[in-house]
């Protein structure tokens, strides 16, 4: 197979992967929307174990993306059992916790996989979010009907199936295929710390808008316009991404601190909107050029790879903020902001490291032909 039409089935089949994923988020943030201190906790257990991707990461640099992509079955496995689970609260903890250690592992290698594939091209790399981001809609926005109809248990075990589903797949198409840089086997701490910071707070304040922001949509939309909301804001950042992957690859990471400020001004005025209102913000498509920018710096630092696994790892850093904001009850408004606040500050930063140890901050992607 091609490698252009190897990356638009790896797009595929995120769709799928990340549907499942969308459904799950759907699901358990409407019948936790009233409990913010469990929804905190929930995120906290999504988070906290992705320090494993760095694992991941040294595990594709000595073996090839297939066996560390393949370990995600078990994430799909777990996932479903999560259809079990639900509504109890301690047995979803721990397998969200399960599920977010294998996902840790196999799941950023497939963006690596894809970097790889196209000789680090961040707009085709946009193409595969664009195709995560689709799922994401597609799960996100039939799940909470699907629940009222059929109930929450089906719909996370038929999305732990796709998920397992897409990984085999994905796995089958690695066949052959290892990081294309080298600096998966060795972490330039300083760097690596710069970026990991970055990430870790951009995720406080994303997971903290997708947790106690989403819940509060769902308790005021209900499930026909939250559906909607859902789907229609997905649809929009789809949309987005191919922009978000040509600035990255024409301006560089630069692109992240300005899209973490926006946030911050984003995360205040949603705090203070009710309503349509409120339901017509949510539909902005910041995200893509957040996660975009974030990505590139990571790759620009670190290399393919060690980048990817640096920024899921990044997540525990995240889960430990959301933990301890957890069980000291701060409220989502104000880790939303500071999260994001600190975003462009340490962003900044490490481009700043990036120029100085060695001139200006290349772009994420530089092809042989261009």
């Amino acid at each position: 197979m091609e490698k252009e039409d190897a990356v638009r089935l790896l797009a595929a089949l995120q769709a799928l992967h990340v549907a499942a994923w969308g459904a799950y988020y759907a699901v358990t943030r409407m019948l936790y929307s009233s409990d913010q201190g469990f929804l905190l906790s929930l995120a906290a257990a999504e988070t906290l174990p992705t320090a494993a991707g760095l694992l991941g990461g040294a595990l594709a640099s000595r073996r090839g993306y297939r066996p560390v992509i393949a370990l995600g079955v078990a994430e799909g496995a777990l996932l479903a059992a999560m259809g079990a689970a639900v509504p109890r609260r301690e047995p979803l903890l721990l397998l969200s916790l399960a599920a977010s250690t294998a996902w840790s592992i196999a799941g950023p290698q497939v963006y690596a996989l894809a970097l790889t594939l196209s000789q680090g091209s961040a707009e085709k790399l946009g193409l595969v979010l664009a195709g995560a981001t689709l799922g994401y809609t597609l799960g996100a926005g039939a799940a909470p009907l699907a629940a009222e109809a059929a109930g929450a248990g089906p719909v996370l075990a038929s999305a732990g199936l796709l998920s397992a589903a897409s990984y085999a797949a994905s796995a089958a198409l690695a066949d052959g295929h290892r990081p294309a840089t080298g600096a998966g086997t060795r972490l330039p701490f300083r760097e690596a710390a710069l970026v990991a910071a970055s990430a870790a707070a951009c995720y406080v304040g994303a997971e903290t808008l997708g947790s106690v922001y989403m819940g509060r949509l769902a308790a005021e939309a209900g499930p026909g316009l939250y559906s909607l909301a859902n789907t229609a804001a997905g649809l929009a950042a789809a949309a987005a991404r191919p922009l978000a992957g040509r600035l990255l690859d024409r301006y560089g990471p630069g692109v992240l601190p300005l899209s973490a400020a926006l946030y911050a001004l984003y995360s205040l005025l949603l705090d203070r909107l009710h309503g349509a209102a409120f339901v017509a913000l949510w539909l902005l498509p910041l995200y893509p050029f957040l996660d975009m920018g974030l990505y590139g710096l990571a790759y620009a630092r670190l290399g393919e790879s060690l980048g990817s696994s640096v920024v899921s790892a990044s997540y525990s850093l995240a889960g430990l903020v959301l933990a301890a904001a957890a069980r000291l009850d701060v409220p989502g408004r104000l880790l939303a902001e500071a999260g994001f606040a600190s975003a462009a500050l340490l962003s900044l930063a490490a481009l700043g490291e990036g120029r100085g140890a060695g001139g200006q901050a290349p772009p994420a992607r530089r092809r042989p032909s261009e």
